[in-house]
């Protein structure tokens, strides 16, 4: 079985991030799918709705892995695979949101430069500063003028450094984790990621 690479697990970013199953499938191909479930699994669900040959059985198998491991974002990304599959288990209702949970994660860690909160744009998929936003809506849920259906704010978390069970290479643990939290801090909100279409 072939391992991951920065360069495999780039290619498998990229996919995830466009929506391209069938790249994404090629890349998990001979590899384990359990370091890279969340990327997995969005791959695998573009895979499936694109007819990609093969894409049942890897996704079979990484809804399998992300039953067992349970950690935050694995039952929401579970739910969107069961689907695919047709799978007749639950699925929540929640709203397309045109978001890179990497871009997610990274906002829910970090602070902006001039403190406050990001902003999650849930027609676009942009997570942006606040401050950036000059002559826009207001994002106080108290003002006449604020569109929760437009707009989300992402305040900054702190971050736990737990471990990863069954994962010794830190850098794609992290990432994984990072990713799983996003997606379940958006489904906590009614949506859930998907690739943005051009």
């Amino acid at each position: 079985m072939t391992g991951w690479d920065e360069e495999a697990l780039a290619v498998l970013r990229a996919a995830a991030s466009a929506g391209d199953g069938r790249a994404g499938l090629e890349v998990l191909r001979g590899r384990s799918l359990v370091p890279v479930l969340q990327h997995a699994g969005d791959v695998l669900v573009a895979a499936l709705a694109q007819g990609a040959p093969g894409a049942g059985p890897h996704a079979s198998a990484c809804l399998a892995e992300l039953d067992g491991r349970g950690l935050p974002g694995d039952a929401e990304l579970a739910a969107e695979l069961a689907a695919a599959l047709y799978d007749p288990r639950p699925r929540p209702d929640l709203a397309d949101v045109p978001v890179d949970p990497g871009a997610l994660a990274a906002a829910l860690e970090d602070a902006p430069a001039g403190g406050g909160a990001h902003v999650l744009d849930l027609l676009r998929g942009d997570v942006l500063e606040a401050g950036e936003l000059d002559g826009e809506p207001a994002f106080d849920a108290g003002d006449a003028a604020y569109d929760p259906g437009r707009w989300l704010v992402v305040p900054p978390r702190p971050t736990t450094g737990a471990g990863f069970p069954g994962e010794a290479d830190g850098t794609f643990a992290r990432e994984e984790r990072r990713r799983g939290r996003a997606r379940r801090w958006l489904a906590e909100h009614g949506g859930r990621p998907v690739p943005r279409t051009l």
